[in-house]
């Protein structure tokens, strides 16, 4: 798992999120509260969003390559709230290629290079 640490609230930075992944043509399959699931309990706990998305196309790829890599496919990213700063977490290249059979496929270096454009979109 990776960190970055991010200069937005929570639901800013998911709302951006959802509206830059839409318009690079990926599907949003969907958003998870955490933290309004844990109000719904009568629980409190910090902001915590997780998306679930993808495309696919490039998804069945690696999963025609490893059929195991359907346990972290959709694609997740999440935006939690610690500490009173906002972190981005996601899984890279190297984490999949440590869990799964897909070591120097090509839709790894396009996953990699989508984080990093998210992470540089939300930093600005």
């Amino acid at each position: 798992m990776k960190k970055k640490r991010l200069p937005l609230a929570v639901k800013d930075a998911t709302e951006q999120l959802k509206a830059s992944l839409t318009d690079k043509g990926f599907h949003i399959f969907a958003e998870i509260d955490h933290q309004a699931n844990a109000q719904g309990v009568d629980l409190d706990m910090g902001a915590s969003r997780v998306l679930l998305f993808g495309n696919p196309q490039a998804g069945t790829l690696l999963m025609q390559q490893d059929m195991f890599m359907g346990l972290d496919f959709p694609l997740r990213l999440a935006v939690v709230e610690k500490d009173g700063e906002t972190w981005l977490l996601y899984q890279d290249s190297s984490d999949y290629t440590g869990l799964y059979q897909v070591q120097g496929h090509p839709v790894l270096d396009k996953i990699d290079a989508l984080h990093a454009t998210l992470i540089d979109e939300l930093s600005t």
